[in-house]
């Protein structure tokens, strides 16, 4: 890759960055992979000063977690930057490892900003994470192909904290990153489970890919990437028509059942995300959609343990009951 493509995409990115106040506080996901360790990079570079480094050790890897978190504490000490470190103590039984390594990410975020004073979270996501996420969600079967991508910027509540995700590196792809960390000399730790399949998100990127662009006989990420952004931007003018009767504890029955069945499932999967029921996909949105025209059908299953309720013309998030066993 020529200098000059790096210095464009690198310029790109500040212009982009330019939105946010660099004098206010924000939190930076920060793995110690060359991905987090490239985007502090940049946002050092473009005068954010207040950055706080976050890191989560997911204990997974042993020795080379521990390698990882002190190389981390060394960089903040070097940066001069404040840091917030946690372990994950356990995991639940009931999700997957990724679900569940997910919703940890999420609730430590949470209580970063709580102690910090900012909701704003800076994370490494790139283009081939891009492509590998739509891939992943529109095979597992999301709800709307303008939700299988990430977007730049994405605002989501947990334990009552607003969080806002910032993805400034979307469009970059990861050899770009690689470029950019070996003509700065940056130092970071290589994650060797990244080469392992045993993660859907990892059989994907070394299976799945490869095999496509075999099978095709020439690339296709660009031209998936391409989609990702055109399905994001139409979704953002779903958004806009989408009533926000999704803030509400419980939605209306009679008012949903007169929404085009676009908007219907819109304002289902927003509601959902609202009461953090992040995993719930297309069928789970149908059965719940289905309740408004068949009476018939008063609850619905969903992950975490959760259901969905009508009563007297609303539909309302309550706890799962859980049946004892009797005793013998």
């Amino acid at each position: 890759m020529r200098a000059n493509q790096t210095d464009l995409w690198v310029s790109e990115t500040a212009k982009d960055l330019a939105i946010y106040p660099k004098e206010r506080p924000y939190l930076v996901g920060v793995s110690g992979g060359v991905d987090s360790r490239v985007l502090l990079q940049i946002l050092l570079d473009a005068g954010f000063s207040q950055l706080v480094i976050c890191h989560l050790d997911h204990r997974l890897r042993g020795s080379e977690s521990e390698r990882e978190t002190d190389f981390i504490r060394r960089l903040a000490r070097r940066l001069r930057s404040p840091i917030y470190q946690e372990q994950v103590k356990e995991w639940p039984q009931k999700l997957s490892l990724e679900t569940a390594a997910r919703q940890a990410r999420q609730h430590f975020f949470a209580r970063a900003a709580k102690k910090f004073g900012t909701n704003h979270v800076f994370l490494g996501h790139h283009a081939d994470d891009q492509v590998e996420t739509f891939i992943l969600n529109i095979l597992r079967g999301t709800g709307s192909i303008g939700h299988a991508a990430m977007k730049p910027e994405t605002g989501i509540t947990v334990d009552g904290t607003q969080l806002v995700f910032i993805r400034p590196l979307l469009g970059v792809w990861k050899d770009q990153i690689r470029d950019f960390a070996r003509k700065r000399r940056l130092q970071f730790s290589e994650d060797a489970t990244n080469a392992e399949n045993r993660f859907t998100r990892n059989r994907i990127r070394n299976l799945l890919v490869p095999e496509i662009e075999r099978v095709l006989g020439r690339p296709f990420k660009l031209n998936l990437l391409r989609l990702s952004q055109i399905a994001t931007e139409e979704s953002e003018l779903l958004r806009q028509l989408t009533p926000d009767w999704w803030e509400l504890d419980e939605l209306p029955v009679r008012d949903m059942k007169t929404l085009p069945v676009a908007l219907q499932r819109r304002v289902i999967r927003q509601w959902l995300s609202r009461h953090e029921i992040s995993d719930a996909g297309f069928e789970e949105v149908e059965r719940i959609r289905s309740m408004l025209t068949h009476r018939e059908i008063a609850k619905v299953n969903l992950p975490s343990s959760n259901c969905c309720r009508r009563r007297e013309g609303k539909l309302f998030i309550a706890p799962q009951k859980i049946r004892s066993t009797p005793e013998t």
